[in-house]
């Protein structure tokens, strides 16, 4: 099964849409902060959240119970796409509804194998697997860049690595971050 959580309008063919806004007619309703969520452990193949975690889990609890459902639903095995505003964009700081931020590293630090090897060398970082009690192997993280800056790049007037490095650097330039993850189980 494929669940598309917080669908919003975006409702797709053969997937579960689930969401908590009424007037997009979901499948289903649901409050994605109220765990447990009245879903199958290992339950899903695929599970889409299109611009949702975002908008979730404010204080660091409900984030944690809000993670650990998704790996729950998850099957062994299966993929988490998630789809976020860069914290440096102002698609992010412009809806009062945005909560949290996210950048690589957030997505990185929930590997027990990445956070094992961090405390073998005694990193300074914090342990978000184990913190969250989840386990994500990084598949993908891929940077959408602002369409002035897309422009740009499509016209030659900024290489790829050019961008990139502007984009570590300097705010409107990534739009978008979707990650895609797989649940170690």
């Amino acid at each position: 099964m494929k669940l598309n959580l917080g669908c919003g309008f975006d409702k797709r063919e053969g997937w579960l849409n689930v969401d908590n806004f009424e007037a997009c007619e979901p499948d289903r309703m649901l409050d994605i902060e109220t765990t447990p969520w009245d879903l199958p452990t290992d339950g899903f193949e695929h599970v889409l959240m299109k611009h949702v975690l975002e908008h979730v889990g404010a204080d660091f609890p409900t984030f944690r119970r809000v993670m650990q459902e998704l790996y729950r639903i998850l099957a062994p095995g299966g993929l988490l796409e998630i789809h976020v505003p860069h914290v440096r964009h102002d698609t992010f700081w412009s809806d009062p509804t945005h909560v949290r931020a996210f950048t690589p590293l957030t997505f990185t630090m929930m590997s027990k194998r990445q956070n094992r090897e961090w405390m073998e060398r005694r990193a300074n970082y914090t342990m978000l697997a184990f913190a969250l009690d989840v386990d994500f192997e990084v598949e993908t993280i891929v940077q959408n860049y602002d369409y002035a800056w897309q422009a740009k790049l499509n016209a030659g007037e900024i290489t790829r690595e050019e961008l990139r490095e502007v984009a570590n650097t300097s705010w409107n330039v990534a739009r978008e971050l979707q990650v895609r993850l797989r649940a170690v189980k």
